[in-house]
């Protein structure tokens, strides 16, 4: 095992024994993650982590402003779109805040400024978010609102610039290390966004974070559901997780394998 992946496996270990009293609601052993997607076939969501300065309404209805610390990794390509995700984690909800494409229409100051180390994304398209994967209540009108409280609740946000970016949350019930590779094992309910993503492009950024002190690490693979005769360990632990969430049966097991990781921290 590399001094990396050593480096992350003990750090995965630890984030397994801190996350599970901030989410009594899921009693089985879990580090919750985070998934960034890309619809472009062969391509990674660029991922990185911000302080969040502040979210506003803007004279737009369904238009929001959020502002945070620090550059983006890189600006979009044509066609891609950059995503916030500001969620409350232990009230299993939040948001992804979306600008629009990068287009001859869209140039990129339409979707983002930056000023002196503050990064304004203009959001166009908002999303609910749930930890919970059997949750169907997508609002038609966003409560703007909670946006803020949410933003307000957890000082940093994930960002992701991609194709369709998708950034969103899973637990993950069992991990493995085989030749010289981590896998983490999560399960699914329902197609949802980042489902459409992987249909696409089964390629990967995963972030697990230290939720107290922002920073940890982000993972690029390839994502894969698999079966229970070839995966039984992490089968019986994904199903038993979704049974202590009160979530019944996933109607998938997923493998994530890692080909690449390094740590990632704050922008700015």
């Amino acid at each position: 095992m590399s001094s990396q992946l050593e480096s992350f496996v003990e750090f995965l270990e630890t984030q397994r024994r801190l996350h599970g009293p901030r989410f009594p609601q899921v009693q089985a052993e879990k580090v919750l993650c985070f998934m960034g997607t890309s619809s472009l076939a062969g391509s990674f969501a660029s991922v990185s982590l911000h302080r969040i300065g502040g979210v506003e309404t803007t004279e737009t209805p369904g238009e929001l402003r959020v502002r945070l610390i620090g550059p983006l990794p890189r600006g979009p390509s044509p066609g891609e779109c950059v995503t916030a995700l500001l969620t409350r984690l232990e009230q299993y909800r939040g948001f992804q805040v979306k600008t629009l494409p990068l287009s001859d229409g869209y140039p990129e100051a339409a979707l983002l400024t930056i000023d002196e180390g503050l990064l304004t994304l203009n959001g166009r398209r908002i999303y609910t978010v749930h930890h919970s994967p059997y949750t169907l209540s997508f609002f038609e009108e966003i409560p703007m609102d909670e946006v803020g409280e949410v933003a307000a609740g957890f000082p940093f946000a994930l960002v992701a610039v991609a194709e369709t970016a998708n950034l969103s949350p899973r637990f993950v019930f069992h991990h493995e290390v085989r030749d010289g590779r981590v896998a983490l094992f999560h399960g699914d309910g329902l197609a949802l966004k980042t489902a459409m993503n992987l249909r696409t492009n089964p390629r990967e950024t995963r972030v697990v974070l230290d939720l107290a002190n922002p920073g940890g690490w982000q993972l690029r693979g390839t994502v894969e559901p698999v079966r229970q005769l070839d995966h039984p360990v992490a089968w019986e632990k994904v199903h038993a997780g979704f049974a202590s969430g009160g979530w019944g049966r996933p109607s998938k097991v997923y493998r994530f394998v890692a080909d690449e990781l390094e740590p990632i921290g704050l922008a700015g």
